[in-house]
């Protein structure tokens, strides 16, 4: 007797949009992986204006200020990029201070986010091993 597949869909996914699977899952996050590897810290003074999505603020808009000073960090080199206007350079000295501060504490998140997305990673690991045991023993005769 052949093996008899059963999809059970999420009541909050539509009927028309297949549900993901941890294999679609590791792919997706692998394709997008080169997003983790950049952080960007940005300090902006002055009018700055947020894109909206729906009607919420969702992101600053980088360039919607002129004072602005930005970094760069590859978290695999470790190279760091920083770019300021003349007023950070000249006369912001606490602001450079207070970004500086933002940029280790961007550090610090990253270093828990890597933490949190292996331990669900492995989570989903372990549950879709038990999945494949659970169905291997559901399948065996009584």
């Amino acid at each position: 007797m052949g093996k008899q597949t059963t999809t059970v869909k999420s009541p909050a996914i539509p009927e028309d949009q297949p549900t993901s699977t941890f294999k679609e899952f590791v792919n997706k996050a692998m394709a997008h992986l080169s997003n983790l590897t950049r952080l960007e810290v940005n300090t902006l003074v002055g009018e700055y204006t947020f894109y909206s999505q729906s009607g919420v603020l969702t992101k600053i808009k980088q360039d919607s200020t002129k004072e602005r000073m930005c970094s760069q960090i590859n978290l695999i080199t470790g190279d760091i990029t920083t770019a300021m206007t003349d007023k950070f350079a000249t006369e912001y000295k606490d602001l450079r201070e207070y970004h500086l501060i933002r940029e280790n504490q961007g550090h610090k998140i990253i270093e828990q986010n890597i933490k949190t997305l292996t331990e669900i990673v492995g989570a989903l690991d372990f549950f879709s091993k038990k999945k494949v045991e659970l169905d291997r023993n559901s399948e065996q005769p009584k």
